[in-house]
C-alpha cells in the first residue's frame, strides 16, 4: 500500500510533467534533484544518464539541461543540497563543542554514519561511481563555503582557547577536515573498521591540529 508521501510525490510528478505545470526555479530544481537522487539510489552508483533523470522527473531533456548543463553540475547541486544538512547535523551532534580533540573526530567521522545509513550517499561514493562525487567535493567552493560557515566559529574558539596550534590557517583547516571526511567515505578507506578509522583520525589529523 502506497504511503501518503508516495502518492503526493507521484501527483507532483504528474503535475510537473503536464502542460499546466509551471513551477518557479526553486521548485523545479528541487524536483530535478529529487529525481536524480532516486535514480542514483536505484542504480547504486552515480553513473546516471541525463535522459534517465529527465524521464524520472517527467520532463524533457531540454528542461533538465536548462537547469543543469552537465551531469557534473547535477551531481554538484545534489551534493550541495545534502551537504548543508549533513554539516549542520554534525555540528549539532557534538558531545562537547568546547573540546577540540573530541569534536574534530566527531566532525570527521559523522559523515561515515550518514553514508552507511543513506542509499543515495552510499551510491554517490561507491566504487562504481568512478570517484565523481569525491572529485566534486574536493573542487566545489560552494560546499567548502557552507562547511566553513558552520566550522569557523568552533575553530576560532578552539584556537583562541589555545587548543589549536596558533599558526593554523582556519580556512585551510576546514578544507583539511572536509578532505579527510571525503576520503574516509570513499574506497578503500570506507572499508576500515570504526576503531581503525578513529585511530587514523587521531594519529593523522587530531595530532596535527590540536596542541597536546
Amino acid at each position: 500500500m502506497e504511503s501518503d508521501i508516495e502518492v503526493a510525490d507521484q501527483a507532483s510528478r504528474r503535475r510537473w510533467g503536464g502542460q499546466r505545470a509551471l513551477f518557479d526555479d526553486g521548485k523545479a530544481i528541487q524536483l530535478l534533484l529529487e529525481a536524480a537522487g532516486r535514480c542514483i539510489a536505484r542504480r547504486g552508483n552515480a553513473r546516471i544518464a541525463m535522459a534517465e533523470v529527465a524521464e524520472e522527473a517527467s520532463v524533457t531533456r531540454s528542461t533538465l539541461y536548462r537547469y543543469f548543463p552537465t551531469r557534473t553540475d547535477l551531481i554538484s547541486a545534489l551534493l550541495l543540497s545534502r551537504a548543508e544538512a549533513l554539516v549542520a547535523a554534525a555540528v549539532a551532534a557534538l558531545h562537547d563543542p568546547k573540546d577540540a580533540a573530541g569534536s574534530l573526530k566527531q566532525l570527521i567521522l559523522h559523515p561515515l554514519e550518514t553514508v552507511s545509513g543513506s542509499p543515495i550517499s552510499h551510491a554517490l561514493f561507491s566504487p562504481e561511481s568512478e570517484g565523481l562525487a569525491v572529485s566534486v567535493e574536493f573542487e566545489s567552493d560552494a560546499i567548502f563555503e557552507l562547511a566553513h560557515r558552520h566550522y569557523a566559529p568552533l575553530l576560532t574558539a578552539w584556537q583562541a582557547d589555545g587548543q589549536l596550534h596558533a599558526d593554523l590557517d582556519l580556512t585551510t583547516t576546514t578544507r583539511w577536515i572536509m578532505a579527510v571526511s571525503v576520503l574516509l567515505v570513499s574506497p578503500p578507506l570506507r572499508d576500515l573498521s570504526i576503531a581503525e578509522r578513529r585511530k587514523l583520525v587521531d594519529q593523522y589529523v587530531v595530532r596535527a591540529l590540536v596542541r597536546r
